[in-house]
């Protein structure tokens, strides 16, 4: 081999070791950013068992967290003999996530930090009913956030939660039958529009997700959000990842035949689960139950006028004692129990969460659901079974989009950004 022919291979060689080096001190930095994410506050001596890295590699890579605002140091911890460990203390607002989801045609879009926490929000409604809208909506709420506090340390992507069949590996969706979209290029959209890259998924999905995100701290790894609004769905988490299906369709529960005969569903279908319990199911209803007896505090509501009714006058008059409204609230309560109930048999989860706009709006909605609950399910699953109403209400959705960015959190602060040339402080500017 001639010497121009060995120096090119030694180059070669070169560069791959430094690669390779480099690939492993990531993997380093991925671990320890790991440790203190979860445990929050830590010595190093602590970092190095948890790690299983050598002390010296722990001071340098920790020395480069202090340098990227990552973590800093306080105080001292106990000793067993010795000088007492410096101990290391986490920075949850060192770096911001996006996450953007849409309920009752607005968009919420909240900046949450490393820990997932609410820093800053805002919120757009939809002119119309078309992509370009919602988009233009995304749009407008993420401008307003970048000029405020957590715009220079912006993670470089956003999550999206969207209603409808979402094809998360695409970013299409396929199927949004109440917006009347369909095939949907709706990651690309957002990504012209933003200047961002977008992982987009379905609304009820990420809702477990930011379920998850905080219930795992208790240990909790199985677990399914479900939500209803105006349409039906479930986002389920088996042992702490979201399971998405083969296609990323799982956890349609809308689209369960509840009654063979039932009314006609936009899918195709007859005697979905949606058709009987959504905000149009209730309101539309309601308005027969009133046309069959057209007295009470329902009646007066709409002034007479039950084609005007909405689900939430339903839920409310529900909620007041309303006789007309008591029996068609729980009659879809009892409807919604049954879906969840082959749920709870069919995955065993630890816990079930119920959200939604109808779950939030109606107290006596959840109470019956959660009753009926423990009546459908088998006694072996509900033994191990909790069932709570959604920790976050109308922003579940946001706060598990921005979820699905901070699960790469440790990518973009260290692969990502070194490969970018940018830092924890300045990724996403």
């Amino acid at each position: 081999m001639d010497k121009v022919s060995t120096d090119a291979y030694n180059g070669i060689v070169l560069a791959y070791r430094r690669r390779f080096l480099e690939e492993g001190r990531d993997q380093n930095r991925f671990r320890i950013f790991s440790v203190l994410a979860s445990r929050h506050r830590v010595s190093r001596p602590e970092l190095a068992e948890e790690t299983g890295l050598s002390r010296a590699t722990i001071a340098v890579l920790v020395d480069e967290l202090f340098d990227r605002g990552l973590a800093h140091p306080v105080g001292l911890g106990s000793s067993s003999g010795g000088r007492p460990p410096t101990l290391v203390e986490f920075n949850p607002n060192a770096a911001f996530a996006l996450g953007a989801s849409m309920q009752d045609y607005q968009w919420t879009v909240v900046c949450t930090n490393l820990d997932g926490d609410i820093v800053d929000r805002e919120t757009s409604a939809m002119p119309d009913q078309s992509p370009e809208a919602a988009v233009d909506a995304i749009s407008t709420c993420v401008g307003k956030l970048r000029q405020r506090a957590c715009g220079d340390r912006l993670l470089p992507s956003i999550g999206v939660g969207t209603p409808g069949l979402v094809d998360m590996h695409s970013g299409v969706i396929v199927s949004a039958a109440d917006m009347g979209w369909s095939n949907v290029a709706f990651e690309t959209l957002v990504e012209e529009q933003i200047a961002l890259p977008a992982i987009i998924a379905n609304r009820s999905k990420v809702a477990a997700l930011a379920e998850y995100w905080y219930a795992s701290t208790t240990g909790v790894q199985d677990l399914i959000y479900v939500t209803v609004g105006t349409g039906v769905a479930a986002g389920i988490i088996h042992r702490g990842e979201l399971y998405l299906g083969t296609n990323s369709s799982a956890g349609e529960l809308g689209h369960i035949t509840v009654l063979p005969d039932g009314p006609a569903c936009a899918c195709g279908n007859r005697g979905c689960l949606q058709q009987l319990v959504s905000e149009d199911a209730i309101a539309q209803r309601a308005r027969m139950a009133l046309r069959a007896s057209n007295d009470g505090a329902l009646m007066e509501a709409v002034g007479n006028h039950p084609e005007q009714l909405v689900a939430s006058q339903v839920l409310s008059a529900a909620d007041a004692g309303d006789p007309t409204a008591l029996t068609v609230v729980s009659e879809a309560a009892d409807f919604l129990a049954i879906g969840v109930a082959n749920l709870i048999n069919l995955f065993n989860p630890q816990v079930v969460y119920l959200g939604g706009p109808v779950i939030e709006q109606s107290p006596n909605m959840y109470d019956r659901v959660a009753e009926q609950i423990q009546q459908r399910a088998m006694a072996y699953p509900l033994s191990a079974l909790s069932v709570r109403k959604s920790t976050f209400g109308s922003e579940a959705g946001a706060v598990g989009a921005s979820v699905l960015v901070l699960k790469q959190a440790s990518s973009f602060l260290f692969s990502a950004s070194q490969k970018h040339g940018g830092t924890a402080a300045t990724a996403g500017k």
